[in-house]
Formats: structure tokens, C-alpha cells, sequence
């Protein structure tokens, strides 16, 4: 073999070498891709709310409740219908967690659920008109907490998400109606947890790595329920309420992008 043949043969042979030696060692693993060209909305995530809320509560009869009472040496068999309107106002603090999908069209849909504890209140003063002069019944109503189950759609731009939302709701709501009536105290207390329902619309923007922020409009309606008042001294009686509930809050959320 002369010297030409030696150094081709020697040179197959270390690029066979070489070819069985990269096959043996791994891959170089590519670049993880930025959050600006990787990103979107298809994940779950978890987060946390802060904001304000209103409320308008009409009351149906708070007074008849009183007059009508006959331990309270009242007058049963009282026509006269009062509706009382209580605007309940205060703060709302709670937390979210769900999941959306993001389609090809740029189309999200998801679905979420979310808690509210809540400093709502609201009263205002009823007279008694059967009663001694001055005699009013102070008729108060809180709501502590306001549960939601909801399916959203909306329409993501980028980093920017338009969206609606609706769905079921729930409220956990006490009342009292106090006073005097013909000089004898009474301290009438209802609770109720009410059924509604919810739609709201929002805007999100994620503005970091796996981070998002909102702000949200929700609408409550819970209809009208009655409610049994209890007084332990003067017994019971009911009142119907009429309820709804405005919020706007904003949010913040951390963003697992599994589905990616």
C-alpha cells in the first residue's frame, strides 16, 4: 500500500471514528424560546383580587314584620305594603384559579372559579307609624361572601386579553331589622345563602414570565328570596329581599403553561 493509499484509508476511518463518537453524545439542547415568541394564554392559572362593590337590597316588609307582631302588642292583619331600599358599599378581597385554550383564530375560552369575602353593609331608618312618635326600625344587611362559577371567552391581541364571562354565583347575606315598637325592643336576625347568577367583562395583560394582570367588572343578580326573620323574645316573621351586586376588582396571576 503506498504512502497515498495509507493516509485515504487513515482518513475513512477517522471520519467513521468521528460520525460513531457525535452519534454517542447528546444532542445540544436548543435555546429555550423567548416569552416573547413562546407566548400563550392556553395554561392555568391561580391568583389573587382586591377591589370595591356595591350593592342595592329592596327590603318587602320590614315594618309589617314589626307592626304585625303580636307579642310586640301589635296590629295583625295589616294591609299596608312597605318596600325599604338598603345600598349596601365596601371592600372586596378573595382569590381565583382556572384554565383557558387558546385557538388558532386568537380565540380564548376557560373556565373559573372565584371567592369573595367581602365588608359590604348598608341600613337605613323605617318608621313605624303605629307606633309611639319618633319609633323607627333600623333595618341593616351585610354580605360577607360571594362565591362564582364562571365560563369566559374572550379575544387575545399579543399579550393583551379582551374577555366576557358569566355563570352561576352565590352570596352569604345576614340582616337584622331593631328597634322599638310601642316602647317594647326587638332585634330581628335572618342569614341566607343565596343562588344567582353572574356576567362580567375584563381585560388581562401579561406583562412577565408566567405573570398576568386584570381588571374586572362583574354584575350580580340573586333575585328575590324570603327570608324568616328571628327575634328569640318576639318570635318570627318573614321579609322578602330583592338583591343585586356590582364589583370592580383587580387581579393578579400566576400563569402554569402546561398545555403548551
Amino acid at each position: 500500500m503506498n504512502k497515498f493509499s495509507f493516509v485515504g484509508a487513515a482518513g475513512i476511518a477517522l471520519g467513521v471514528i468521528g460520525t460513531a463518537c457525535a452519534a454517542d453524545l447528546p444532542l445540544e439542547r436548543p435555546a429555550k424560546a423567548s416569552f416573547e415568541s413562546r407566548f400563550t394564554w392556553t395554561g392555568c392559572y391561580l391568583g389573587a383580587h382586591v377591589g370595591g362593590a356595591w350593592e342595592r337590597k329592596d327590603a318587602t316588609d320590614p315594618v309589617q314584620l314589626v307592626q304585625d307582631n303580636a307579642t310586640l302588642g301589635g296590629f295583625p292583619g295589616n294591609t299596608n305594603i312597605t318596600t325599604t331600599r338598603v345600598n349596601p358599599s365596601g371592600a372586596v378581597i378573595g382569590g381565583q384559579i382556572g384554565c383557558d385554550y387558546q385557538l388558532a383564530s386568537g380565540f380564548v375560552i376557560g373556565i373559573e372559579g372565584a371567592a369573595s369575602g367581602s365588608t359590604l353593609k348598608g341600613s337605613t331608618q323605617v318608621a313605624l307609624p303605629q307606633g309611639n312618635p319618633g319609633e323607627t326600625a333600623l333595618v341593616t344587611v351585610r354580605t360577607d361572601f360571594m362565591p362564582a362559577l364562571t365560563g369566559r371567552i374572550g379575544y387575545a391581541v399579543d399579550h393583551w386579553l379582551v374577555y366576557g364571562k358569566g355563570g352561576a354565583a352565590w352570596a352569604n347575606d345576614k340582616y337584622s331589622v331593631t328597634g322599638t315598637f310601642l316602647a317594647a325592643p326587638f332585634d330581628f336576625e335572618g342569614l341566607n345563602l343565596r343562588t344567582g347568577w353572574t356576567v362580567g367583562a375584563g381585560v388581562e395583560w401579561a406583562f412577565a414570565e408566567d405573570w398576568s394582570a386584570r381588571f374586572e367588572y362583574d354584575y350580580y343578580d340573586f333575585g328575590r328570596q324570603t327570608v324568616t326573620m328571628n327575634d328569640t323574645v318576639n318570635g318570627a316573621g318573614p321579609v322578602s329581599f330583592r338583591q343585586s351586586a356590582q364589583t370592580v376588582k383587580l387581579g393578579l396571576n400566576f400563569h402554569v403553561w402546561g398545555w403548551q
